[in-house]
């Protein structure tokens, strides 16, 4: 039965609300690995997809994937060390991995900082492989927030607006490390639902791994649709993917319930995207206006010739005489 104090939490409902039992595990593995794991081989597989078909290196690509890993679980840490700083009082207790505590956005970052530097040792061109793993990052991520959602993790704050995907928790749930009362139960004398910290059975909160699911198979469906116009510039489709995803983060986790907020009221992930976003703007603005630059400066015949990783043009030699038999048949592609 619900309380006073959860009855006007939840007067407003939200746009959204779910209801369901906590999957502590899987085969005795933790959801949040397990789909992680999921995650990271799916996106491999559509990398390794994206290559083959855009003639690409993909020994250089799986070389680059084999160092990102461990890259990617020391970004993780230390994404999750500058969002908690308190839980820490020495240098020991931040290397203590296995006592739990990974941020994803810190992984992604550092698993594609160790990738580059492997791509580059092999005098790899960079960008376009960064391009070909955009989507296929994105949609990883969506699967692997799958685990968070089974799991209870990543609860947010007290959903009291009009706005936003709420979860109901159950009498009994047990949450995630980090979310407390587990098992889950009901506010008691002097509690209420809006108690910073605690997450009680019957009230709602922002599902934020629901934000980040949503969100990351967008970007995944958006790059998809716009390969097509977007792959001869290179840095483009993973300067979108960065601006995007990045960005949301810095929006969205405002929603997050336990993350401390070490300065300006932001998460450490939320700084780390401010950013990325940053950079990626940047970078997007100044293809933007290479491009425009382009077009101004070149007489309209040169200004076919093809940008940085565009096919070049068929040969006059090689086209078609008019009125020959190719020419009458149309374009066969």
């Amino acid at each position: 039965m619900l309380t006073a104090a959860t009855a006007a939490a939840a007067a407003a409902p939200p746009a959204a609300e779910w209801s369901y039992p906590t999957v502590p595990t899987v085969l005795g593995i933790s959801p949040h690995g397990l789909l992680s794991a999921v995650g990271i081989v799916l996106a491999w597989a559509l990398l390794r997809r994206t290559l083959q078909r855009r003639g690409l290196d993909v020994g250089a690509a799986e070389a680059a994937v084999m160092w990102a890993i461990p890259a990617g679980l020391v970004g993780a840490r230390v994404d999750y060390v500058i969002s908690h700083p308190t839980q820490f009082t020495s240098l020991w207790q931040m290397l203590e991995v296995w006592r739990g505590g990974m941020a994803l956005f810190g992984g992604l970052l550092g698993g594609v900082a160790g990738a580059l530097v492997v791509l580059r040792r092999r005098r790899v061109p960079v960008l376009p492989v960064l391009d070909a793993a955009a989507a296929p990052l994105a949609a990883g991520i969506a699967v692997g927030r799958i685990g968070d959602l089974l799991l209870g993790d990543h609860l947010g704050r007290p959903l009291t607006g009009t706005w936003g995907i709420g979860y109901l928790v159950q009498p009994g749930s047990v949450l995630a490390p980090g979310f407390s009362p587990s098992p889950a139960r009901a506010p008691g004398l002097g509690e209420s639902c809006t108690d910073p910290g605690a997450f009680y059975a019957g009230c709602a909160y922002h599902l934020t791994p629901a934000y980040d699911l949503l969100a990351a198979a967008a970007i995944a469906l958006l790059l998809v649709l716009a390969s097509r116009w977007i792959r001869p510039m290179p840095g483009v489709a993973i300067s979108i993917f960065a601006l995007l995803y990045a960005g949301q983060r810095l929006a969205l986790d405002a929603a997050r319930g336990i993350d401390e907020r070490p300065f300006a009221g932001l998460t450490g992930t939320q700084l780390i995207a401010a950013v990325v976003v940053t950079a990626a703007a940047a970078w997007l603005v100044t293809t933007a206006a290479r491009l425009r630059r382009r077009t101004m400066t070149r007489p309209s015949r040169d200004a076919q010739t093809p940008l940085e990783g565009e096919a070049e043009p068929a040969a006059e030699s090689n086209q078609a005489a008019p009125g020959s038999a190719s020419s009458r048949a149309g374009d066969p592609s």
